[in-house]
């Protein structure tokens, strides 16, 4: 028996189509901003449509202008990563399941393609839009969008000594001051998926330094795997001890001196030990100067001798410190970091 002839589509076909569709995906919906009449692909989380252009798409993504290249772009198509299904069409057009992302990942992609105040590296964002841009650029090979991205992180973790007394945290996220305590170890594992070297040595830092009931809980919360749990633990044990250090060459030269100077050090290492500095360690590589009032009334008693041995004694450490923290974390030297 032969096949029954092929009809014509007519404009109320197409809208049964579209109907059958619809009853198919009773969730989906069209997205209020981003959907484009004159769009000619449909992206398809599991809660919006989003009817967008082919060229944007694939001039900013090279997984996408391989995916849309192939000849039979409309039918079931998975790329390497099993990151995107074209799945059959949508109203005509080719519908792509975005495979495994979440709407608002997807959402905030297309933003910074389609609005171009929506996302910039030189204003302060929220750390669910850096740790979105930061997956989906990688994910589907959007270059510029992970090299801004990449460029607004690398300001406040870099990977010069020098850079370090200009980092600014509110230049890179809004409310910081509300971020949750972890923020900077949900980095550290986005980061780490990405392989974005450049930024890991100062974030682990910065994630060694807190409160080990901070690191032990993200632990748990984030499902760190066992090597960063083991970076993390060794790299505080390690913090620890350089605060310990930094006390001891702040106010205990090895040399005798006058009794006021003596005095001085000695009230200040015990005010040190007694209410620890916060980030003591950030602060040396930051170059910080103390603005307490009792402490800078002692600091004025010591004698210029000291002073200057103290002074000598912190440049050399600080450089002992920053040169230690690659490797520390497994991450070779500041010159492999640069070159990656």
């Amino acid at each position: 028996m032969s096949p029954p002839p092929k009809r014509a589509r007519t404009s109320s076909s197409t809208e049964d189509e579209a109907a059958a569709e619809a009853e198919d995906h009773p969730k989906l919906k069209q997205h209020e901003t981003l959907w484009f009449e004159d769009g000619n692909i449909v992206l398809a989380t599991d809660v919006h449509l989003y009817c967008v252009h082919r060229g944007v798409l694939a001039r900013n993504s090279t997984v996408f202008k391989d995916m849309l290249e192939l000849p039979n772009v409309g039918n079931a198509w998975n790329n390497e990563m099993e990151s995107a299904v074209v799945e059959d069409s949508w109203e005509g057009k080719p519908k792509v399941r975005m495979v495994g992302d979440n709407d608002e990942d997807v959402y905030l992609l297309l933003m910074v393609l389609y609005d171009v105040g929506f996302y910039s590296d030189h204003k302060p964002t929220t750390l669910p839009t850096i740790l979105s841009l930061l997956r989906m650029s990688t994910k589907y090979d959007f270059s510029r969008i992970r090299s801004e991205v990449t460029s607004h992180l690398e300001r406040a973790y870099p990977r010069e000594l020098d850079a370090m007394g200009e980092r600014n945290f509110e230049d890179l996220f809004l409310n910081y001051d509300d971020l949750s305590s972890d923020y900077d170890l949900q980095l550290l594992v986005v980061a780490e998926q990405c392989n974005l070297k450049s930024i890991l040595p100062v974030l682990y830092l910065d994630c060694v330094t807190s409160p080990m009931d901070t690191i032990l809980q993200a632990s748990r919360d984030l499902r760190l795997k066992n090597h960063q749990i083991e970076k993390l633990l060794r790299g505080h044990e390690r913090m620890v001890r350089y605060a310990h250090e930094y006390g001891i060459i702040q106010f205990a030269p090895q040399q005798y001196c006058t009794m006021s100077c003596t005095k001085a050090r000695g009230e200040l290492l015990q005010n040190y030990v007694i209410v620890p500095q916060e980030y003591p360690v950030q602060a040396l590589l930051e170059e910080e100067v103390p603005n307490d009032d009792d402490d800078a009334r002692l600091r004025k008693a010591i004698c210029k001798t000291c002073a200057k041995t103290i002074s000598a004694s912190l440049k050399e450490f600080r450089l002992q410190v920053w040169n230690s923290i690659p490797d520390l974390f497994d991450l070779g030297t500041w010159e492999d970091v640069r070159r990656d």
